[in-house]
């Protein structure tokens, strides 16, 4: 396993617990919710094509997994440029990108909305 101390140069302080990454993965799930069944009430409403995927959880699931792997991303790029050292995505824990699933998550959302 790779020497994480390093990530502490990298990820706020503050910002860095699994209870505040838990709350943000709940505010993200439900955002992203929001606007699945906003889709489905226009969809159903309307004649238009509907979009793959309303919303429905296994749909969200993938979101944010891709949310959270594109924040790791950003991390251990960071890392790289900061540290010269490389830190593997999957060797990130996912408390320690917490501080980017509000930014990442809310332009997922917007994505979404469009």
């Amino acid at each position: 396993m790779a020497d994480l101390r390093y990530l502490e140069s990298v990820i706020p302080a503050d910002m860095c617990s699994r209870s505040q990454f838990k709350a943000q993965y709940d505010k993200l799930e439900a955002m992203l919710r929001a606007v699945g069944q906003t889709d489905s009430l226009e969809s159903s409403a309307s004649t238009s094509v509907t979009r793959p995927g309303n919303g429905g959880q296994p749909e969200i699931e993938k979101i944010l997994q891709r949310v959270i792997v594109r924040a790791k991303g950003m991390v251990s790029e960071e890392m790289l440029i900061r540290h010269q050292r490389e830190i593997p995505v999957d060797e990130i824990p996912d408390y320690a990108v917490t501080h980017l699933l509000a930014d990442l998550g809310e332009q997922e959302v917007q994505g979404l909305a469009r």
